[in-house]
C-alpha cells in the first residue's frame, strides 16, 4: 500500500454517526460526508477500510479533508495536530517563542493560560476530534458496516483497528499531559454519549485515564509480539515500534501522570524499541549519520517503511509535494515541516543589521513568528560573543555572526530580527550523510514543504533509557554510553560521566522544539519555579508560575455544556 493515494482519499466516516455528541462542543464537521458513507462499505470493504483509517490519519497529518479545517473559530494550520502540540508543549517554554501578535495565542508565549482562552478550546479540540476519529473507525468495524466476509479481511480490519487504537493513545499522551483530568472514551462509549471524566478529584481522575491508556498499548504490545515480533509497518502507519515508543513516553511521566514512577518499564520499552531499531547509520547506532537528514525535504527515507534502512524516525507525520508524487497527488498543510521552517523565517533587507534569506533553506514561505529565547541558547558551547557553536545540532541557525541578538527585548513581532536567534532545524533540502546539503536531490523551493514531520525519534528513545536508568530503572553505565552516542553525532566528545543535569540539558539541546519540553521541564521540578527564562510569566527576566499551571484548564464551554469538572485554581 502507498500512503499517498490513501490518505489523500480518505474521508471522514459518516455524518450519519454524531461526533459532536461524542465530544462535546467541538465545533466537529465531518468533511465531505457523500464521499463515504457506511451504507457504501459492503461494496468494497477492502477498499473503503483503506479509506476510512485514511480519514483517521488524515486528521493527524493536516487540518481536515479536502482543504476544510475540522476545528472551527481557530486558524486551519494551527489546529493541525502538529502546529497544536508545538502550541502546548513548546510555545510557553524557554526554547522557542511563537511572536505574532494575536491576543490569545499572545498569552501563551508567556505561559498565563485562561479557560476562556480561544486557543485552549482549539488545540483541546483537535486531540479530542483525533479521539473522536479513532473510536468511530473501531466501532464502524465492530458494528459490522464493511461485510467482512474472508480471513483476510478480518485480519486487515483488526490491524487497522490496532493501529487506530496507538493513534488515539498518542491524541491521549498530549491530553494527559497538557490537561490533566480529561475525560475518556474509547470504542466502548457510543458515540451519542458525551465522553465522561473518570473521577471529579483531579489526581485520581488523571491516574485512570493514564491506566486504561497504559493498559491498552500494552495489550497492543503484547499482541505484536506474540503473533508479529518482527512488524514492520507500510510507511506512514503506526505499528509495534511506535505502541511501545509511546509506552515509553507514558512511563517516564508516570510520576507526573500518577504519583508513582515507573522507571523500570520505561526502560524495559525503551531497550526493546532499540534492540528493533538500534542498527546501521551513525555508529551502528540505528541513527541517522547526520542529525538535520530527520529534518530535510526527504526525511521519510529514513522513517520506518522509507527506502533507507536507517528508521530514527518511528511515528512520522507524512507531507507530500503533489508534483513529487507520481500519483499527482499530495499532502500539504501549514503545519508539519512547512511551519518548522517557514515560521523562523524572513528576508533581511539592506537596512537591516541582520541578514538571512529564505532561500538559504530552499523555501518560499518566511512568516518571521517564532524565535529563540537565550536560556535555550545558552545550553549549547559557544565562543564569547555567540557567533559559533561546535555543537553541529546549530549548523541551519542565524545567530550573532548574522547580526542577530541572543536577548529577547520583547516578543513581539515587529521586533523579530532583533530579538532572539533563529533556531531553525527544517529545511527544504536533501541532506547528505555528511550533514551537507544535497542540491541535486533537493525539490524546488515552495511555500508548502514536502519533509515529513518526525514525531516520535529513536534518539528520543535513547534519551528517555538514559534518564529511566539514572532514576535507577537500568543499566546506568548504558545511560552514559547512550548520551554519548547523541553527542558525538553532534561532533562534541563525550562526557567521562553523567548526572541528571547533564541529561537533562542535552534532551533540550537534542530535542528541541519538537513538542516535549514542557513536559520535561515539569518533569525536572523546573517548570514551576527553580528556573527561569525570558518572559516567563509576562515578566522581562522571567518569574515563578502558580501552581496550578501544571496542567492548563479545560476549556471552560466544554466544562460548562459537558459538566466537567474544571482544572485546580482555573
Amino acid at each position: 500500500m502507498k500512503y499517498n493515494k490513501f490518505f489523500v482519499v480518505g474521508s471522514i466516516l459518516a455524518a450519519s454517526l454524531s461526533l459532536s455528541s461524542c465530544v462535546g462542543d467541538l465545533d466537529l464537521q465531518p468533511t465531505d460526508p457523500s464521499l463515504l458513507t457506511p451504507d457504501q462499505f459492503a461494496n468494497d470493504p477492502a477498499a473503503y477500510l483503506e479509506k476510512a483509517i485514511g480519514g483517521v490519519y488524515l486528521q493527524y497529518a493536516t487540518y481536515g479533508a479536502n482543504g476544510d479545517a475540522s476545528v472551527q473559530g481557530f486558524d486551519g494550520g494551527m489546529s493541525t495536530f502538529q502546529r497544536a502540540m508545538f502550541i502546548l508543549e513548546e510555545v510557553p517554554t524557554d526554547e522557542a517563542s511563537w511572536i505574532a501578535n494575536d491576543a490569545d495565542y499572545g498569552l501563551f508565549q508567556y505561559g498565563i493560560i485562561p479557560a476562556s482562552n480561544t486557543v485552549v478550546m482549539g488545540t483541546y479540540s483537535r486531540l479530542y476530534i483525533n479521539i473522536a476519529m479513532c473510536n468511530q473507525f473501531i466501532q464502524t468495524v465492530n458494528k459490522g458496516y464493511f461485510n467482512l466476509s474472508t480471513p483476510e479481511l478480518q485480519a486487515k480490519a483488526d490491524e487497522y483497528i490496532r493501529q487506530a487504537r496507538i493513534l488515539r493513545a498518542g491524541a491521549y499522551w498530549y491530553a494527559i499531559d497538557n490537561f490533566g483530568n480529561v475525560p475518556y472514551a474509547d470504542e466502548s462509549v457510543d458515540m451519542t454519549v458525551i465522553a465522561p471524566q473518570l473521577s471529579t478529584n483531579f489526581a485520581e481522575g488523571r491516574r485512570m485515564v493514564y491506566e486504561k491508556v497504559v493498559a491498552d498499548l500494552e495489550d497492543i504490545v503484547a499482541w505484536y509480539k506474540q503473533n508479529d515480533p518482527n512488524q514492520r509497518p507500510a510507511y506512514g502507519y503506526v505499528g509495534l515500534d511506535v505502541a511501545e515508543s509511546l509506552l515509553v513516553k507514558f512511563y517516564l511521566n508516570a510520576e507526573v501522570y500518577t504519583g508513582t514512577a515507573a522507571w523500570d518499564k520505561c526502560y524495559q520499552h525503551a531497550e526493546a524499541v532499540i534492540s528493533r531499531l538500534g542498527k546501521g547509520g551513525f555508529n551502528q547506532s540505528g541513527l541517522c549519520k547526520s542529525y538535520f537528514q530527520n529534518f530535510c525535504a526527504d526525511n521519510k527515507k529514513y522513517a520506518i517503511g522509507g527506502e533507507s534502512d536507517v528508521n530514527e524516525i518511528i511515528w512520522t507525520i507524512p507531507q507530500e509535494q503533489t508534483s513529487l508524487n507520481p500519483s499527482g497527488l499530495g499532502l500539504m498543510s501549514y503545519a508539519n515541516s512547512t511551519f518548522m521552517c517557514n515560521a523562523w523565517l524572513g528576508d533581511s533587507t539592506p537596512d537591516d543589521e541582520f541578514t538571512i534569506s529564505k532561500s538559504e533553506y530552499n523555501t518560499k514561505g518566511g512568516w518571521k513568528c517564532i524565535v529563540a529565547r537565550p536560556e535555550f541558547v545558552e545550553k549549547f558551547s559557544w565562543n564569547a560573543d555567540y557567533s559559533e557553536s561546535p555543537d553541529l545540532r546549530t549548523s541551519w541557525w542565524k545567530t550573532a555572526k548574522d547580526g542577530f541578538s541572543i536577548e529577547n527585548i520583547s516578543l513581539n513581532q515587529a521586533d523579530w530580527g532583533q530579538n532572539g536567534f533563529i533556531a531553525v532545524k527544517y529545511t527544504n533540502w536533501s541532506i547528505n550523510d555528511d550533514g551537507t546539503v544535497n542540491e541535486a536531490a533537493s525539490p524546488e523551493a515552495t511555500d508548502q514543504l514536502g519533509g515529513d514531520y518526525a514525531m516520535i525519534r529513536l534518539a528520543e528513545i535513547y534519551l528517555s533509557a538514559a534518564e529511566a536508568a539514572l532514576h535507577g530503572g537500568g543499566d546506568a553505565s548504558k545511560a552514559l554510553e547512550y548520551v554519548n552516542i547523541i553527542r558525538n553525532r553532534a561532533g562534541l566528545s563525550d562526557y567521562p560521566s553523567l548526572n541528571l543535569s547533564d541529561l537533562q540539558d542535552e534532551r533540550c539541546r537534542e530535542l528541541y522544539t519538537e513538542a516535549t519540553r514542557r513536559s520535561d521541564l515539569i518533569r525536572y521540578g523546573k517548570w514551576i519555579s527553580g528556573y527561569s527564562w525570558s518572559w516567563k510569566n509576562q515578566v522581562a527576566e522571567g518569574a515563578d508560575f502558580q501552581s496550578n499551571f501544571n496542567v492548563y484548564p479545560l476549556p471552560s464551554t466544554t466544562c460548562a455544556r459537558n459538566g466537567y469538572t474544571q482544572n485546580p485554581n482555573y
